[in-house]
């Protein structure tokens, strides 16, 4: 019996357990990150560091940047990471690198936010046109995009109204660059979120980003 018992609590210690991982997007924290100046709001994961709120505000996160060991003693040099064309600097500790560890740096993760002040143009038309544009890639012959969905309060999203998601195309090899994009229009704006990282990345991230995704919306613009 003490033997059964023991068994029987090493099973729902197990289980315990994998239902903790198989919830990393709920069970993660979070910062709300709300623009008056550009109008819009979303959920950021903690660990992305924002860029400066512009045109185009960028939140970048490097997987394993937190070098193990003794920091104080650790050599840093800095590299670049481009997202979108958007340059970006971070620090990789040579010793984690040259050590070959595999527990080290994975290539950035990035989420941004690209608003074009629009208003001559109904926000309706941008949406339709721009959503007519994205099927007829994901009916061709040769798509790069696939799986867009409206934005629908009623299955979970925190805004409706000419406002859409999409994914790239799957990618063949797990260290190509994927990127899934919201485009949204209000405020006499035009809005594009991307959220990107390799192809690799989206197995663990994807449900992450799906929160970001369902966390965005529209609010009034500051005047």
């Amino acid at each position: 019996m003490k033997q059964w018992m023991t068994k029987a609590a090493m099973l729902t210690a197990g289980l315990a357990v994998a239902c903790a991982f198989a919830l990393p997007a709920q069970a993660r924290e979070w910062k709300t990150f709300e623009s008056k100046k550009y109008g819009y709001s979303l959920k950021i994961p903690a660990e992305f560091t924002i860029s400066d709120e512009d045109k185009t505000t960028n939140w970048i996160y490097q997987p394993g940047s937190a070098a193990t060991g003794d920091s104080s003693k650790s050599k840093k040099k800095s590299f670049g990471v481009n997202i979108r064309g958007i340059g970006f600097k971070t620090e990789e500790s040579e010793s984690s690198s040259s050590s070959g560890d595999s527990g080290g740096l994975q290539p950035a993760l990035g989420i941004y936010v690209n608003w074009t002040w629009m208003p001559d143009v109904d926000s309706g038309t941008m949406y339709s046109t721009n959503k007519k544009s994205d099927q007829q890639n994901i009916d061709s012959p040769d798509p790069d995009y696939k799986d867009i969905v409206d934005f629908d309060k009623k299955k979970g999203y925190d805004y409706e109204g000419n406002t859409y998601w999409y994914k790239e195309v799957d990618k063949s090899q797990g260290d190509e660059i994927h990127r899934w994009h919201i485009k949204s229009y209000g405020n006499k704006s035009a809005y594009i979120v991307g959220l990107t990282g390799t192809y690799e990345q989206f197995k663990e991230w994807g449900p992450v980003y799906e929160e970001v995704i369902k966390s965005w919306k529209l609010i009034p613009l500051e005047k």
